[in-house]
């Protein structure tokens, strides 16, 4: 049996992230003279519905909406945006949450903000030019760890929101359960890269792991992925979930395999149909999925399909974890349409597992 499992809001409640969004929002807002306009609780859930589970994306987007809601106003008070639908208007759309979130602001705002848009949108992981990216990435690591990471001079003065704010949501017979089993931490949180390789990420899932008492465990985030990419000239976001290749290196990390030998391997996979021998090891393997979001899940799907055309048979099951608060709704019934079960929190979902050993 494998777990794997998601980091924030699944095993932490990332409210760090969550001050993080609203504390970028007011700061640039101030700065630039627009109203502000903090997202509720309800609208992070219906964002993170529709694939909006990086801050930068939906910060960004989120801000476009601002600018566009206090142009249409004119002289007046502009209105409360309504980030919920907006999201909605990115429902079935092709490219990555960026991309989707431009296209949207550049079909029904204002002409005059397109290239405000593109300024604000197609460069979001890039902390050299995306302002509000910067502003985010400082009140996530606190400015001296910021300034240590990055080489950039602090514009804030603050602690890190990250070590501060989260804590976790698993208990001590949740942790002995992913003790019991081989396990790995499978996020889309920035992190380093693997061991001897230069950084472009942050360590804000090493943070995560130090926080759960659980740096002992494999870990598969966008800081691994990203060096993947790199050396093969290709998109970060098309090998992270809901691609295959992340969940795919997860599976073999949770059985021991060297890092480096778990990304080549998933790369091979996905991008050549090429199967080595070690992917026989998750032969018959039931491979969990723990997840507050539908894209993780559907990537361990994905990659099933992947190991089964070469003989490799795995039954993955998506566990979701979404509170049953009125707010998590939207969430729930995406999680429900790709896992067998969703439960209210993970030591619910953990204890459940432990019952099929």
């Amino acid at each position: 049996m494998i777990l794997l499992l998601d980091m924030d809001g699944t095993l932490i409640d990332d409210r760090g992230y969550r001050a993080a969004i609203d504390a970028t929002i007011t700061h640039y807002c101030q700065e630039h003279g627009l109203p502000v306009f903090t997202p509720s609780d309800e609208d992070i859930a219906v964002l993170h519905a529709h694939g909006f589970s990086n801050e930068w994306d939906s910060v960004a987007f989120m801000v476009g909406v601002i600018y566009t809601e206090t142009h249409r106003a004119g002289n007046n008070r502009p209105r409360r945006p309504d980030y919920q639908l907006w999201a909605r208007r990115t429902a079935g759309r092709a490219g990555l949450p960026n991309e989707r979130a431009r296209d949207v602001l550049l079909e029904h705002g204002p002409r005059e903000l397109h290239s405000l848009f593109h300024e604000l949108l197609d460069c979001v992981t890039d902390i050299h030019r995306a302002e509000l990216t910067r502003l985010f990435a400082e009140f996530i690591l606190g400015s001296q760890e910021f300034t240590a990471h990055y080489g950039l001079p602090a514009r804030l003065n603050t602690e890190s929101l990250l070590a501060t704010l989260d804590h976790p949501l698993v208990d001590e017979t949740g942790i002995a359960v992913i003790h019991a089993h081989a396990s790995c931490i499978y996020t889309a949180r920035p992190s380093l890269a693997p061991d001897g390789h230069p950084a472009v990420h942050p360590p804000e899932a090493e943070i995560g792991l130090e926080l759960l008492g659980l740096k002992h465990l494999p870990l598969i985030a966008l800081g691994q992925i990203q060096w993947l990419a790199d050396q093969h000239g290709e998109h970060v976001y098309d090998l992270t979930k809901p691609a295959p290749v992340q969940a795919l290196a997860a599976m073999l990390a949770s059985q021991g395999v060297e890092p480096l030998v778990c990304l080549q391997a998933a790369y091979q996979l996905w991008k050549y149909r090429r199967s080595q021998t070690v992917f026989e090891r998750l032969h018959g393997q039931d491979v969990f999925v723990i997840e507050d979001n539908a894209g993780g899940v559907r990537a361990g799907h994905a990659a099933a399909d992947l190991l089964r055309q070469h003989g490799v048979e795995t039954r993955v099951r998506g566990i979701g974890i979404a509170s049953l608060q009125a707010s998590n709704r939207p969430k729930r019934e995406a999680l429900a349409a790709v896992c067998e079960a969703v439960y209210a929190n993970v030591n619910d979902a953990l204890r459940a597992i432990a019952t099929l050993v």
